[in-house]
């Protein structure tokens, strides 16, 4: 038995008003790209607008998803009351999942239609700026989220600690692995979340490149989808004792 979606709809929203992000928290993350227009470039380690904003859409993207994961995880033990109801853990669990997606996606269209506002506003914009920023932040809260259930599903702890230490290896992983073998590379590859290819895959849309896209945005469907099911299976399996 599931709850439905629409059922599923009012507890999430609920949960996301009073938990995480919070009213509070939606004001500061709707608030917060005004920081797209400041002279970022003028920071000796940024030195280019458009880094800036990557930069800080990659922030935000992290913080909001991994906020909605710390919030409440996936093997809480307040969680019998859906079991008495006969709600299966699994199907509640995707159905969070799609709903969370949802929010991401009211969050990255606010975040690139300002990050492609301030790059025009200085000259850099292209007619790619707004697709590539809302694919890179959607990515990066999607496979944030997925890698967060995942490791709360099959009962890590602080798995929001986790997640960030995987993003920091993901992202160093080429230069610490940059003597190892080809094989070491391409497994870590795809071991690690794919952040690496939120990045590609942005620079491919604002570039035209379609083959990019398309592979990069293949990594990261397989990797969400393998976090996924593992997730919804690993909390299926899990019998809260209340």
């Amino acid at each position: 038995m599931n709850r439905g979606l629409r059922t599923a709809w009012r507890w999430r929203s609920a949960y996301w008003r009073r938990s995480s992000p919070g009213v509070a928290g939606g004001m500061v993350y709707a608030l917060l790209p005004v920081l797209f227009f400041l002279p970022l470039e003028a920071v000796p380690i940024i030195e280019e607008r458009g880094r800036g904003i990557l930069i800080l859409t990659w922030f935000l993207s992290v913080a909001l998803a991994l906020g909605v994961v710390a919030g409440r995880g996936l093997r809480e033990e307040e969680s019998i009351w859906l079991a008495q109801k006969g709600i299966s853990l699994g199907d509640a669990a995707l159905e969070d999942w799609i709903l969370d997606a949802g929010l991401f996606s009211v969050a990255c269209l606010w975040w690139a239609a300002a990050g492609a506002l301030a790059l025009w506003s200085v000259g850099h914009g292209s007619p790619g700026s707004w697709p590539s920023l809302f694919a890179f932040g959607m990515a990066t809260c999607t496979v944030t989220r997925t890698f967060g259930g995942l490791l709360s599903a099959w009962g890590g702890r602080r798995p929001s600690d986790l997640t960030v230490l995987g993003a920091f290896l993901s992202l160093t992983a080429p230069v610490l692995l940059v003597k190892q073998p080809v094989l070491v590379q391409r497994a870590a590859d795809w071991i690690l979340p794919p952040f690496p290819e939120a990045v590609t895959l942005m620079g491919a849309i604002r570039a035209g490149e379609l083959s990019s896209a398309g592979g990069a945005l293949l990594h990261l469907l397989s990797f969400i989808g393998v976090c996924l099911a593992g997730g919804v299976w690993g909390v299926s399996r899990w019998k809260p004792k209340g």
